[in-house]
């Protein structure tokens, strides 16, 4: 049953791209405003990234209830549910796997020392909403 406050499914995967580029914005601001010693305009456009990715992650995660079924328990699911659940779990761990490996391998290779706590942090974020996007990308009904 469609729910009054799901969107339709190209609004959600706009949404989810929106999400996850201001993530890389994020990362990119980062690292330019750690480079030139943070000058008022980079402060700036980091602000307005996170502000994004706080909206898109409101619009796309919280009002289509994706954050509440991809953390809900699975007692709580029907067979249906908890099918598509299972089956995002399953790609998205895949992905996120190949995601660390590339950027664990990347910073090694490019000699740049230890993650930092941005990229943990934006790490620990996909985890938490990879599963999720990938039920809105992939269903046509929520």
């Amino acid at each position: 049953m469609k729910q009054k406050n799901s969107m339709n499914r190209q609004n959600r995967k706009l949404w989810i791209i929106i999400n996850y580029l201001s993530i890389i914005l994020i990362l990119s601001i980062f690292y330019t405003g750690k480079y030139y010693d943070w000058p008022v305009f980079v402060i700036v456009c980091e602000a307005a990234s996170f502000i994004l990715l706080i909206f898109s992650f409101i619009k796309v995660f919280i009002k289509t209830q994706l954050w509440k079924m991809s953390h809900a328990s699975d007692k709580n699911l029907d067979e249906r549910q908890l099918q598509v659940m299972l089956n995002s779990l399953k790609y998205s761990y895949s992905a996120f796997t190949i995601i660390v490996l590339v950027i664990v391998y990347g910073f090694a290779i490019a000699e740049q020392g230890p993650i930092d706590v941005v990229i943990a942090a934006c790490l620990l974020y996909i985890a938490h909403t990879l599963p999720a996007a990938i039920v809105g990308w992939k269903e046509k009904i929520i």
